[in-house]
């Protein structure tokens, strides 16, 4: 059975009456000017930010996993998840795939370079919360408006880093990866 296209129709309730908003299938939620978000995520330690950002993925892959079906389509996934983060103002989401490397894309997310690592933690939470799948998403490449966010395992994370760190082109480290994945080495 295929999955239902993502409908976002009726996905947003304004009650102007009680002062509400709310996401179909969700609690209430704000709307916030993103800068204010972007302040107050500058002003958050490490770890808060994290969280942070983890919970908005985790509450975006819940809702987009319900509607998954079992052995859902890349199309699909893009399709579902992309709808729920577009739903909360994160940009157009989408999916690359660079032989066994996954890319996660986003344009026009509303933070600029100073997001990358939250939209990075948001996917981290969709992830893991849609899929069951512990992963680590890095930020390999920047080209406003885009965004290049790699999925790695969690052990990949720091080498990722610190390839990046060495002035590694992000088709570098993708080949980098794939060299090591076929018995290679890698440096």
């Amino acid at each position: 059975m295929d999955t239902p296209r993502f409908d976002p129709s009726h996905s947003v309730e304004f009650n102007l009456a009680r002062g509400l908003v709310k996401i179909e299938g969700g609690g209430p939620r704000l709307l916030l000017p993103a800068d204010a978000i972007a302040a107050l995520m500058q002003a958050a330690d490490a770890d808060g930010r994290k969280d942070f950002a983890h919970r908005l993925g985790s509450e975006a892959g819940r809702r987009a996993g319900e509607r998954l079906k079992e052995g859902a389509s890349l199309e699909d996934v893009v399709d579902h998840l992309g709808g729920e983060l577009a739903l909360m103002g994160l940009g157009s989401f989408g999916i690359e795939r660079w032989g066994r490397a996954l890319v996660v894309t986003f344009s026009h997310a509303p933070f600029g370079p100073d997001g990358d690592e939250l939209l990075a933690a948001v996917v981290e939470g969709a992830l893991q919360r849609a899929f069951a799948r512990d992963v680590g998403v890095v930020p390999i490449q920047r080209n406003h408006p885009h965004l290049r966010l790699l999925v790695v395992g969690k052990g990949t994370v720091e080498r990722v880093r610190t390839w990046l760190g060495s002035g590694a082109s992000y088709t570098d480290v993708i080949a980098r990866l794939h060299d090591g994945a076929r018995g290679g080495t890698s440096p």
